[in-house]
C-alpha cells in the first residue's frame, strides 16, 4: 500500500486540473453532441428565411422597376416543393418570361429553391390566400402591395413551411412580408 496522507495533508486535484477537465468535456459535447442531434427542426427555419429573402427581393425590384407589362412575382409549384422567380431578365422584350409560372432554374441559388433540395430536407410547403385558396404565385405592384391571380391578399397570404416542425411566412394585404 502507498504511503497514508498525514494529518491535515489532503490529497486531490488542483483547481487547474479540474477546470481543464471541465472545459476538454464541454468541448467534447459540442462536437460529438451534433453528430447525434442532426438537422431535424431547423430546416423548416432555413426555408422560412429563404422565402422571405426572395418575396422581399422581388418586392424591392417592383417598386424599383414602374415599368407596365413585367411581372415581379415568385411563383409557387406545391407537387414536388419548389418556389422561386420565373425570370431575372428585365430588358426589354422579355416581359412575357417574367409573367411565366415556371420556375427558372437558371436563377442564382438565393432565388430559388429546387424540389430535390426540400426533398432531401424532407420539407415541403403550402401557400393559401385566405386561409384556403391555393396560390401559385405572389407578384408586387409598384407599391409593393401583393398581387396574386386570386384575391391579391386582401385577407393576407400565408406560405406554410412543413416538417418536423411547421413554420409560416405571412405577406399582408398591404406588402408587409414576415414569419408568423
Amino acid at each position: 500500500m502507498g504511503p497514508k496522507p498525514r494529518a491535515g495533508q489532503q490529497r486531490g486535484f488542483s483547481l487547474v486540473e479540474l477546470i481543464t477537465v471541465v472545459i476538454l468535456i464541454g468541448v467534447l459535447s459540442v462536437f460529438v453532441g451534433s453528430r447525434f442531434i442532426g438537422g431535424n427542426g431547423f430546416a423548416e427555419y432555413v426555408y422560412q428565411a429563404k422565402v422571405i429573402a426572395v418575396l422581399r427581393v422581388m418586392q424591392t425590384r417592383a417598386m424599383h422597376d414602374t415599368r407596365p407589362g413585367y411581372c415581379f412575382q415568385v411563383n409557387f409549384d406545391s407537387s414536388p416543393s419548389s418556389f422561386g422567380p420565373p425570370s431575372l431578365n428585365y430588358t426589354g422584350g422579355a416581359s412575357s418570361d417574367t409573367c411565366s409560372t415556371i420556375i427558372d432554374t437558371t436563377n442564382p441559388d438565393n432565388l430559388f429553391t429546387s424540389d430535390a433540395e426540400m426533398l432531401a430536407n424532407n420539407v415541403s410547403f403550402s401557400a393559401v390566400t385566405d386561409g384556403s385558396v391555393p396560390l401559385d404565385f405572389i407578384g408586387f405592384d409598384n407599391l409593393g402591395r401583393p398581387l396574386t391571380a386570386e384575391t391579391n391578399c386582401a385577407a393576407g397570404c400565408k406560405i406554410d413551411v412543413l416538417g418536423e416542425k411547421t413554420v409560416s411566412v405571412c405577406v399582408e394585404a398591404q406588402g408587409y412580408v414576415h414569419a408568423c
